[in-house]
This record gives C-alpha cells, structure tokens and sequence, in this order.
C-alpha cells in the first residue's frame, strides 16, 4: 500500500497498542493521586518543591549570566599572557568550564577532570 508496506490490520494494531499505553499511563496517574490522598504530607512537600523551582531557575540563569560576563572579561585581560590566555581562557565556552570547575569546586578537581 501507500503506507511502506503496512496493511490496514497493522494501523489497527499500532492503534491499539497506542490506546494500552495511554490506559497504562492513566492507570499510574490513579495510583497517585491514590498515594497524594493517603499522605497529605506528600502533597505539602511537592507544592513546596513547584513554588521553588521558579526561583533556583532565577537564580540558575543568574550565575550563568555572572559566569558568562566574567569569562568575557578574563578573556580579554589574559589575551596579552601567552600562558594562561593557552591553557584557560582561549574561548569564552572554555573560560566559562574552567571558571567554573575551578571556581566553584576543590582546588585539585580541576587537574582531575582534565
């Protein structure tokens, strides 16, 4: 047929297998709201943890912005040191990694991961 080959019996397969997974889906979203109902505290604890995803994003898009702005600036006032401006801060991408591991985590972490 004008399908790659597939019969009309197999669109109806697809069709059902398609209509299990939705039923299996629904059928764990029931259990849920099952297990919300039996621990209140469950239901408190996930609306704490929605209303502080909007400010770790924030603040994620924050240190992300100050990482950037730094790279930048370091980049351009290493470009006269042979030396560093090789090894650290030859690209902005590469200045935000190294800024970054060696900024933010142990002092011998940066040697490990290169």
């Amino acid at each position: 047929g004008a399908w790659c080959g597939l019969g009309n019996a197999s669109i109806l397969r697809l069709f059902r297998k398609r209509r299990l997974f939705r039923l299996l889906r629904l059928t764990r979203m029931t259990r849920m709201v099952r297990l919300f109902r039996m621990m209140p505290e469950l239901v408190i604890l996930v609306k704490g943890m929605v209303a502080a995803i909007r400010s770790v994003v924030f603040t994620f898009c924050l240190s992300l912005t100050m990482l950037y702005l730094f790279a930048i600036t370091f980049r351009q006032l290493v470009g006269g040191n042979e030396v560093l401006s090789q090894l650290y801060f030859s690209s902005v991408p590469t200045s935000m990694y190294n800024l970054f591991i060696h900024g933010t985590f142990l002092d011998s972490l940066g040697d490990v991961v290169r």
